[in-house]
């Protein structure tokens, strides 16, 4: 789609398709953040603009890049009044924080994005949130807050996230356990992950998924499935610098155990110069307890204590368990070695401690873990069982309201749960039109209103050959035609015409004051246009396209919903059978 022809409702959609696919598919994130700016600036569309912004600060944080300045940012969300846009700004200022070791200042800017988010209804923008607290937890060796953080993600992830965002969670969960040493709940995690990677061909997530549970694999002692798991991602189109890190340091610790020196120097070097691009003190930490024991498999001591000093020395940056008690068991062995004994003796003092520390978060870990998974369990049905009372007994209502705020507290993700749920129900959700049973609701209520002497007219349209768009280009390229042929329409319509996607390739349009006459010439408004529409989806276009379509007026064609629609559709079947691209009005004799 051309960036002219972008409306702000376009723009907005593309932000939500940039932030929807940081997840999953950065490149698309990009591209999209990149059209959605071009856009709003042409536009002048200040909104879009600072959602699109957000979208490029976000991409630049997982390419190691350096930290933009969001103070503008957050001084137009917070002077437009924007709480979700302010709350994601405090967010990524938080993220940035905790990645560079500023535990304090990360803290003041996630509570204030935890205020606001107290504030609003669930969104990913929230998924972001809680999924940068729950790293922001670990790191801070927070080991109860942060597996609580991912399982709200989770939730998130389930109710309006994508396979990319539950795939997401399962992985941030997973890295939880398996820092503190639940590596057997750590991999049925991993390997449902991968598992949905598979079904919904999620290539841009394999990476991250397949080095956490190669690293799990190393932790169980089986360091050759470790290795083959993440060898084919050497050259793999991987855009975080921190996740290559991560994947390089896993390969090299796997080489090492398998006494394979050469080929874990170079794959060492690899992620030394990641985590160096990336900025990332973590796996820095991470790249230098590697180097210390290829340089104690070498008989290196001095230089092995050497590193490992270097470890030690970036643990005040980040208190996982994992890494920790390996530098501290390290240091210990290597001291004892050397002679140092009282050396080596306080290393394996400090190592039991955190050994111990570790093992007694792990099972309160595990603890918590169920707990929140029977709550969350328990809640959800709450939830379900009080919406469907609300469908049938309006008179529930204060008893679900007090259910709401109760699962609110409990929560934190029901403050819109009704209306979110009420405008899914309403809409088409490829096309974001209005759906068939949404339609056919309110065209009763049009119907019953309607003044004899302003009649209303309707249009079934069906695209001609659609089934031959889809066999020649594909789905995806016929859900485009879908898109952009509703977008067009939309564009055409005044602010009382109301447009829903009917079934398909089918669309059904309804004119107020308008009889036959006057929506066939519309119609063909339409139809001129939609031949003169350019469709392009890389590496396909298509141009020329046509449709066929019935129109029926009330009350000339029908007195009711099912006769006026029952004519239309009549109408649609005769200009098929007249040759398509065309539109025939309903004959008045029936």
């Amino acid at each position: 789609m051309p960036i002219s022809s972008l409306d702000k409702a376009d723009i907005d959609r593309l932000n939500q398709q940039a932030l929807a696919c940081l997840v999953g598919n950065r490149r698309q994130a990009r591209r999209l953040a990149q059209m959605a700016l071009a856009a709003a600036q042409r536009q002048q569309y200040a909104r879009g603009g600072a959602y699109a912004e957000l979208n490029h600060c976000w991409l630049a944080y997982y390419a190691g890049e350096a930290e933009p300045s969001c103070e503008a940012l957050g001084a137009y969300f917070q002077h437009s009044g924007d709480l979700e846009g302010g709350m994601e700004v405090a967010a990524l200022q938080g993220a940035y924080a905790s990645r560079r070791g500023d535990f304090a200042d990360a803290e003041q800017h996630f509570l204030q994005a935890r205020s606001q988010a107290a504030q609003i209804p669930d969104s990913l923008h929230k998924f972001m949130l809680y999924a940068r607290l729950g790293v922001d937890a670990l790191n801070r060796g927070d080991t109860q807050d942060g597996p609580r953080n991912f399982l709200l993600a989770l939730d998130i992830a389930e109710r309006f996230g994508s396979p990319a965002h539950r795939v997401n969670s399962l992985s941030n969960l997973a890295s939880s356990q398996h820092d503190l040493g639940n590596d057997e709940d750590a991999i049925p995690l991993l390997v449902e992950a991968l598992e949905i990677i598979g079904t919904q061909k999620l290539k841009y997530q394999q990476t991250i998924v397949s080095a956490n549970l190669a690293m799990c694999l190393l932790a169980t002692g089986k360091p050759a499935e470790a290795l083959a798991l993440v060898e084919p991602f050497y050259e793999w189109p991987e855009e975080d610098l921190a996740v290559r890190a991560f994947l390089f340091c896993i390969a090299a610790h796997a080489a090492i155990l398998l006494r394979q020196p050469e080929s874990a120097l170079q794959l060492l070097l690899r992620a030394e110069e990641y985590a160096r691009r990336g900025q990332d003190l973590e796996e820095q930490m991470h790249a230098w307890l590697v180097r210390g024991k290829l340089d104690l498999h070498a008989g290196q001591t001095a230089q092995a204590l050497a590193s490992l000093t270097q470890a030690h020395s970036l643990l005040s940056w980040t208190r996982n368990p994992f890494h920790q008690q390996q530098i501290l068991r390290g240091l210990s062995d290597i001291n004892a070695q050397l002679g140092e004994w009282q050396a080596a003796y306080g290393y394996l003092q400090q190592y039991q401690a955190a050994y111990e520390a570790s093992s007694k978060s792990a099972r309160a870990s595990r603890s918590l873990m169920r707990n929140l998974e029977k709550e969350m369990h328990s809640l959800k049905a709450e939830r379900d069982k009080a919406l469907e009372l609300q469908a049938a007994r309006e008179t529930e209502n204060a008893k679900l309201e007090h259910l709401n705020r109760e699962l609110a507290h409990q929560i934190l993700h029901v403050n819109s749960l009704q209306d979110s749920l009420k405008e899914q129900a309403m809409r088409d959700h490829l096309t974001g039109l209005y759906n068939r049973r949404h339609f056919e609701t309110c065209l009763n209520a049009i119907l019953h209103e309607a003044d004899a002497d302003a009649p209303v007219a309707i249009a079934i349209i069906d695209l001609d050959f659609f089934k031959r768009v889809n066999d020649t280009y594909g789905h995806n390229f016929g859900d485009e035609v879908l898109i952009q042929f509703a977008r067009l329409v939309e564009g055409q319509l005044r602010g009382s015409d109301m447009l829903c996607r009917y079934g398909g390739e089918e669309f059904c349009l309804l004119l107020r004051e308008a009889d036959s006459l006057i929506a066939a010439h519309k119609i063909d408004d339409i139809a001129a246009r939609y031949r003169q529409l350019l469709i392009q989806q890389a590496p396909h276009s298509l141009t020329g396209c046509t449709f066929s379509a019935g129109i029926a007026e009330y009350p000339r064609h029908g007195a009711g919903r099912h006769e006026l629609l029952m004519r239309a559709d009549s109408a649609l079947y005769a200009a098929k059978q007249a040759g398509r691209d065309r539109a025939c009005i309903a004959d008045a004799t029936g």
